[in-house]
């Protein structure tokens, strides 16, 4: 069966008739500076890895640049090569330190304006169509950095992380939904007191963020120590490699929460994301998107072989990504037998696609 732009445009505006889940990833933060993907960050490690290290801990990091030489492995699996403590918390310090660098020259453009996280409008728009009996907007990431959160800064889109209070603020997701909601009274003789939210994003960081650490043995949120944490304070933030999961602290319940989240839905929405992390899109996806065969979008810059063979187990899957030749789209599901070329769009661009489908 062939694959029409009238098919594909009902089938994307059927999507939206339902609130989805969002997860983004690099992709969303490359579109703006390069230096935030996974490429960037393996040549920033190779250059600084390059001395200061045990025997122990130098063959451990041979072994990942070899099977990354021999492209045996990809970055983030070819982490999982190191396990010695210390390295690993080396890495995530220089890891930190480089995206905490880029993070801070964009803050400032994406919160006055100046310059446009590329997902923002996007989701800002999907907040303001959120239903009253339904005003959260569970969107969840594996970045570390905060240009989202500039974005929802600038977009007046109320947000909350789990985290809650002051300068060091503790995380609890009862607490944390406080600071969306007011207190009203009652329509009505007995004039109660309600509690009522507005819309606003639950925004989930199962990887931790440049603004979480361990502190006196608790998780906390801090943005004064982005930039220089103080001596002796761990960062909560997990580096590339699925066996870095055993750290994140001691009761996940960041993890916890997300999945949790996941559960919860039956509609998913991936943006910038490649697939490429087992930990975000785990056994709870795989059952979602093919076993109970719910509705996805995905909406990346290139296709790869991770989402095509999620795109062939997921029969209600839909994929926007650039054409191979150009900067124009093609969209596909594995229910038609041919990719759609559409030559005078460029849909994969979220500010693009929000217009064609979201009225701008």
């Amino acid at each position: 069966m062939e694959l029409v732009k009238e098919v594909a445009y009902q089938a994307i505006a059927e999507f939206f008739t339902e609130k989805p889940f969002i997860l983004f990833g690099t992709g969303t933060s490359c579109a703006l500076d390069l230096n935030f993907g996974m490429p960037a960050l393996e040549h920033h490690l190779r250059a600084e890895l390059s001395h200061g290290m045990t025997d122990v801990q130098a063959q451990q990091w041979q072994q990942v640049l070899s099977a990354l030489d021999a492209c045996t492995h990809d970055f983030e699996s070819a982490m999982d090569f190191i396990k010695d403590d210390a390295l690993t918390n080396r890495i995530v310090e220089i890891t930190a330190s480089f995206v905490a660098s880029h993070d801070n020259t964009y803050a400032h453009p994406i919160m006055s304006g100046t310059c446009d996280w590329p997902a923002g409008s996007l989701l800002k728009k999907l907040v303001e169509t959120l239903p009253q009996t339904d005003k959260q907007l569970h969107v969840a990431t594996p970045n570390y950095d905060l240009l989202a959160e500039y974005a929802f800064i600038r977009h007046k889109v109320p947000y909350i992380t789990g985290f809650h209070g002051g300068f060091l603020r503790r995380y609890d997701w009862n607490e944390a939904k406080k600071s969306v909601q007011s207190i009203q009274k009652s329509i009505g003789k007995t004039k109660q007191l309600l509690r009522v939210e507005c819309r606003h994003v639950r925004l989930h960081k199962p990887h931790g963020s440049l603004n979480t650490f361990e502190w006196e043995a608790q998780l906390i949120e801090c943005n004064g120590w982005i930039l220089n944490k103080p001596e002796g304070t761990m960062r909560a933030m997990i580096t590339p490699g699925t066996a870095k999961y055993q750290r994140l602290h001691k009761d996940r319940a960041q993890l916890a929460e997300y999945d949790s989240a996941v559960g919860n839905h039956t509609s998913f929405l991936f943006l910038g994301f490649g697939f490429n992390d087992s930990q975000l899109v785990n056994n709870t996806f795989r059952k979602k998107l093919e076993q109970d065969q719910c509705r996805a979008l995905v909406i990346t810059r290139d296709s790869n072989p991770r989402i095509e063979e999620w795109l062939s187990k997921c029969p209600n899957m839909w994929f926007i990504c650039k054409q191979t030749g150009s900067d124009k789209s093609r969209i596909y599901n594995s229910k038609f037998d041919n990719w759609l070329h559409l030559d005078d769009k460029e849909l994969w661009r979220f500010d693009v696609f929000t217009n064609e489908f979201l009225g701008g």
